[in-house]
């Protein structure tokens, strides 16, 4: 059965990699996904082999692209179809379809996920039964949704959004209104030129003047039928970017437009038709967790799409270093620039983190799809509350995080290609425009590390009073052995005992508690010395809370990652696996070697020496194992765009088709007479 669904890769410049894997990368293959996912995503694929409007184009203008992309979305519902298709059965599937949608087309992937994920996720969380009907519109095609939080003059500060929407006895309905042009929503996907419908966040006013924060209201934009801007909307597109040109980002105004009171999705608040504002959760804290499961949505779908750019890129990087050949220790032998010591540095704690990420990603998103599928069947968790800011916490974390280290990863791939890296037919360059925006939209980076360490801030004197500490995802559990673990110390004296897996989270657990009590120590000098809560918080950054949230995500990936390790049955496969975990967990460590020496873990120049001493010897150990790794996890040939990185390992043949094939490659210019020094 397994070679009949993983057939044997045909002769190729990489078998003198593959055939010195420590593991037989089908098994590894389908501990990662199941056969029945590997022969969904291979369906999947074939079906946008099958289809011409899915094949690469060459698009000229940025109307090119745009059309392009909102063509695919079109014909993208057969595949939505195939997509929803059992997904009440098999949340899996639903995140097997998103990873190949990601590589196949980012664009596309973030429309889907703005208009048949967040749309309708935040509809259901937020909104009551008569709002359904919506859901339905947008899954059938006959609505596109979009989901408006960010204007002009404020992004995070949600405070101070300005959008209005007054509640008008009169009409029975709401007024939404734009003062003035900072006020406009902008950089929503799909806003710009084919939704038809908005999720719009506004501060809500009651008819006696008072304003009761910002609310969401679903709001019709454009006439379904031809596109147009409704009346009193002015709506428009952001203009071209650096990357994601697929996706239509825009901006709108509204201008005194009265929509029905229906609008507002009202299962925690509502208004009564005379004005009066109504609330059914008391609790403002259990009323903001309750919504925040839903708005964690995008973050966790950027989470995974960083996985699967790092993928691709790491893909690309490692099938280039094991063919190309550099230099030798005598004149008659050149080897592969992957037998350097600065190359596999270069490169393997990469292929570690898209191993981390990738199982990381699957266990969080597989979450996440489960709730929202319960929620869609109208169920709701008895710990939504602690559910929705153990996840805020979580998706605030891991999106920057991930975001960080792909971009970072990126940059090294281009260099560690070289010249050819550089060639726009690589695949790495667009990778990398089309990845910088993950580090802004759904919330910008810092600012999302600083809500997951304000909400882990609130722990450290619960751990002082020796509470109990639990969260429904277990990213936080061992807190409340907080003093127990402060008081451990650096306790191994050889590179094989520092890379077991129980000791770098054990590294990593004590890591975050002294993160924790430091930064909540400097928060409380700070407070005390300003008597301001705005200026003590924001000045507890640097080298404090902004490495608290890093060291608590990263220690929570790999949780994550082990319990995986550990349904291994193959001792094969878990040991290679546990040489990834080591060398993903080693090398961000490695990076908090000030706090580990500062807190008194460290002490002397040993702890440090063996942490790198382990991370050079995994990278040496994984060096022979890194091309059938990328094979457990690389995509389709048709998917990974770069004359480096497909699994024939035909470098060199695929560059000659790119150069000779190239439209005006092997033509002079049209504009040649005008640089002849002499005129013809």
């Amino acid at each position: 059965m397994s070679k009949q669904l993983l057939p044997d890769f045909p002769p190729s410049p990489l078998d003198s990699y593959r055939n010195l894997a420590s593991f037989d990368w089908r098994k590894l293959k389908l501990f990662i996904e199941p056969a029945e996912i590997v022969e969904y995503k291979n369906e999947i694929v074939e079906l946008l082999k099958g289809n011409p409007a899915f094949h690469p184009k060459k698009l000229e203008t940025l109307d090119d692209v745009r059309r392009d992309a909102s063509i695919k979305m079109h014909e993208g519902f057969y595949l939505q179809e195939f997509k929803y298709l059992g997904m009440l059965d098999n949340v899996r599937k639903m995140h097997a379809f998103n990873e190949i949608i990601v590589l196949w087309d980012t664009s596309f992937s973030v429309k889907n996920s703005i208009n048949n994920a967040m749309y309708p996720i935040v509809i259901r969380a937020l909104g009551t039964k008569k709002h359904i009907g919506m859901i339905v519109k947008v899954l059938q095609g006959e609505h596109f949704g979009c989901f408006c939080l960010t204007e002009i003059g404020h992004g995070s500060d949600t405070k101070r959004m300005r959008t209005r929407a007054t509640y008008d006895k009169e009409s029975k309905g709401f007024i939404m209104h734009t003062p003035d042009f900072e006020a406009a929503k902008c950089w929503a996907g799909l806003l710009g030129q084919t939704a038809t419908h908005a999720i719009v966040y506004a501060q809500l006013y009651t008819p006696d003047g008072t304003c009761h924060g910002l609310h969401q209201f679903v709001v019709q934009i454009r006439d379904i039928e031809t596109l147009q801007p409704l009346p009193g909307i002015t709506v428009g597109d952001m203009g071209p970017k650096i990357g994601l040109n697929g996706i239509d980002n825009g901006f709108l105004l509204f201008n005194n437009v009265h929509v029905s009171k229906d609008a507002l999705l009202n299962k925690n608040v509502d208004v009564t038709e005379e004005g009066v504002y109504v609330i059914s959760l008391k609790d403002p804290s259990k009323r903001f967790g309750a919504s925040l499961a839903a708005i964690s949505e995008g973050r966790l779908n950027i989470t995974n799409l960083c996985s699967a750019y790092l993928i691709q890129g790491i893909t690309i990087a490692v099938r280039y270093a094991a063919v190309r050949k550099q230099f030798g220790p005598n004149d008659d032998e050149e080897i592969s620039i992957f037998e350097y010591q600065t190359h596999q540095h270069r490169l393997l704690p990469y292929l570690a983190g898209a191993f981390t990420f990738k199982f990381f990603s699957s266990h969080i998103c597989l979450e996440q799809y489960t709730n929202y599928v319960n929620t869609m069947n109208g169920e709701q968790r008895k710990d939504a509350v602690d559910y929705g800011f153990e996840m805020h916490g979580i998706s605030s974390a891991c999106k920057p995080v991930i975001s960080w280290f792909l971009m970072e990863a990126l940059n090294e791939f281009r260099q560690a290609c070289a010249g050819h890296g550089y060639l726009k037919a690589a695949g790495i360059g667009e990778l990398r425009n089309d990845a910088d925006a993950n580090c802004t939209y759904e919330g910008e980076n810092h600012v999302l590390n600083q809500q997951t360490s304000n909400w882990l801030l609130k722990f450290w004197p619960q751990i002082l009073e020796g509470k109990i500490i639990k969260g429904p995802m277990e990213s936080i559990d061992y807190l409340s052995r907080g003093k127990e673990i402060l008081a451990d110390k650096f306790a191994v004296d050889s590179v094989e005992h520092i890379v077991r897996p129980e000791y770098i989270l054990r590294m990593y657990k004590w890591l975050v508690v002294y993160l924790l009590k430091s930064s909540y120590e400097k928060y409380e000098r700070s407070l005390k010395e300003s008597n301001d809560a705005f200026w003590a918080k924001n000045n507890n950054q640097v080298y404090y809370a902004r490495s608290l949230s890093v060291a608590y995500i990263n220690h929570y990936m790999l949780h994550v990652f082990l319990k995986r390790i550990n349904e291994a049955e193959d001792p094969k496969v878990r040991n290679v696996l546990e040489r990834l975990f080591a060398l993903y967990g080693l090398f961000t460590l490695e990076r908090s070697l000030g706090h580990l020496y500062k807190g008194g873990f460290f002490v002397g120049e040993k702890p440090a020496t063996l942490i790198q001493d382990a991370v050079l010897k995994l990278c040496e150990d994984l060096k022979n194992d890194a091309v059938s790794l990328i094979d457990c996890i690389a995509p389709d040939d048709f998917l990974i765009n770069s004359f480096m990185g497909k699994s024939d390992g035909k470098v060199y043949e695929h560059l000659q088709n790119e150069l000779m094939g190239g439209e005006g490659n092997m033509s002079k210019p049209n504009w040649w007479k005008e640089v002849l020094h002499s005129k013809l």
